[in-house]
């Protein structure tokens, strides 16, 4: 019996609506007088009706303010607080609190009222992790954005990827969880213009506390109560921003200045694309997964995905819990793999490939590696856990994007890359592949030194013979392209 009702609930499942948060809430509160409980909600700074005159009284819902102005359902416990009870940090109406108090019965109506112990602010996200009986599986998930939006499948992956966000890796920047979703114009301006369309439509459909935005105040009225409401929205850890005009797609950053901190630190989720291919623009640089977009991508409204976006919150944020952190210097087959990828593109691309691995590049060696890592946490939060085989997923999704990327460029973008490259190198052959092949290693390492050993074993590997493997790390000593801070220890010297 139980293995036919989850296969019900697989077949159907239950949307995480507000008032299911309700239903939950009033349990959590009717419990006889005079017990503690811990609740948790959204303050409301602001009396109920006939508030008595011998403490300060306010109020708690389990709904954020914007779910109360669409739900027919609502639930409201009054707060007492006097000298006696604990406030943790500031708080503002708004906040998503937890709190700790005796129940007891208001004096007026039939609501409960919380003679308060302690109240301290808690993470937004909190609120979604007592949920996680309403994830979503990972099929549940990819099917509900493949029936939205209709694209390739790198592009549909990329948009699962950018929801879940990156987890923190250690060793690979001071970056926050924020994704950088980029998707670049191919041939067509319409191509991207329709992605953007796509991801307005998804961004809309996000609780308001998830989205970016500047003016983080709104009011609402209850009409049963008889009050209004001035609030603030919690300040969740992570939020997501899509571009609100089609003129931002120009900007060398896609985002109004006062967003442009959280760009840099990723410290929100940014769905970004851009009606321009270059291969130094900072929204590719910067981007986990920097799409070529060549194809019309076309979306519908779904009602299903409209009913379970809060489950998608959800799943959004059990996954984030699960997978939280990675340490980069742990990841050694990733980093032998990864330089494999490197040297088989060289190989196919030639010089083509290097001058896209250059500084302030789309494929910049150290950067493409750190960002290449926070991506394979994302991929880990869709599958549930991190495995050998999702390394293989991100090098196959990074080849289809160096071919597009290749392919793609303009004649003339080429060959002002190519100029580029031939400054930077000169004109030893010698030195190029050398300095090439040091690069690799200095950036795949957790300190950018490279062991003197290390970089002669990588010379032999790559075709020297080992006495002119020595020969040529003296002469990049000697020239000025490498030299030596610590003995044995080797870095680039960059112009």
């Amino acid at each position: 019996m139980e293995e036919l009702l989850a296969l019900i609930r697989e077949e159907r499942r239950e949307p995480l609506t507000p008032e299911v948060r309700v239903r939950d809430f009033l349990r959590e509160i009717q419990g006889r007088n005079g017990e503690e409980v811990e609740v948790e909600g959204f303050l409301l700074l602001r009396q109920p009706p006939n508030a008595p005159r011998d403490a300060v009284y306010y109020l708690l819902s389990p709904l954020s303010p914007e779910e109360l102005k669409k739900s027919r359902l609502r639930a409201y416990l009054v707060l007492r607080i006097d000298e006696a009870s604990a406030i943790e940090d500031s708080v503002y109406s708004g906040a998503y609190v937890r709190v700790r108090g005796i129940l007891d019965a208001y004096p007026y109506g039939n609501l409960r009222l919380l003679r308060v112990i302690e109240l301290k602010e808690t993470p937004y996200e909190n609120r979604w992790l007592r949920y996680e009986g309403y994830t979503l599986s990972r099929g549940e998930l990819e099917s509900l954005i493949s029936s939205t939006v209709y694209a390739n499948y790198e592009t549909e992956r990329a948009i699962i990827y950018s929801l879940l966000s990156a987890p923190t890796v250690i060793g690979a920047g001071n970056w926050g969880e924020g994704v950088t979703f980029s998707a670049f114009k191919g041939e067509r301006e319409r191509s991207v213009l329709s992605l953007w369309e796509a991801l307005k439509y998804l961004h809309s459909l996000l609780p308001e506390e998830l989205k970016l935005r500047r003016d983080r105040w709104a009011e609402f009225d209850d009409d049963f109560l008889g009050l209004d409401f001035r609030f603030a929205r919690p300040r969740a850890k992570l939020a997501y921003y899509v571009p609100h005009t089609r003129t931002m797609l120009k900007r060398p950053r896609p985002v109004p200045k006062w967003v442009e901190e959280h760009f840099r630190e990723k410290s929100a989720g940014f769905l970004s694309p851009r009606l321009v291919m270059k291969p130094e623009d900072e929204t590719a640089t910067l981007g986990e997964a920097p799409l070529v977009i060549t194809e019309d991508v076309a979306y519908e409204r779904n009602q299903e995905l409209e009913e379970l976006m809060p489950n998608v919150v959800a799943t959004v944020m059990v996954a984030r819990r699960r997978v939280g952190v990675l340490n980069l210097g742990e990841m050694e087959d990733y980093r032998y793999r990864f330089e494999a990828f490197l040297m088989r593109n060289r190989n196919e691309y030639g010089e083509l490939f290097d001058a896209l691995t250059l500084s302030g590049k789309v494929f910049n060696v150290g950067l493409r590696y750190r960002l290449g890592a926070r991506l394979l946490g994302a991929m880990g939060r869709f599958e549930g856990k991190l495995g050998r085989g999702l390394i293989s997923d991100l090098l196959g999704l990074y080849q289809e994007i160096t071919d597009t990327w290749i392919n793609e460029l303009p004649d003339r973008e080429k060959l002002r890359l190519l100029r580029e490259y031939e400054r930077y190198i000169g004109n030893s052959r010698v030195a190029e592949i050398g300095v090439r092949i040091f690069e690799d290693l200095e950036a795949t390492s957790i300190d950018g030194t490279v062991r003197r050993e290390e970089f002669l074993k990588a010379l032999i590997e790559a075709g020297f013979r080992r006495e002119h493997a020595g020969e040529t790390l003296e002469k990049l000593l000697r020239e000025g392209y490498l030299y030596e801070p610590f003995p044995g220890k080797l870095k680039l010297v960059r112009w």
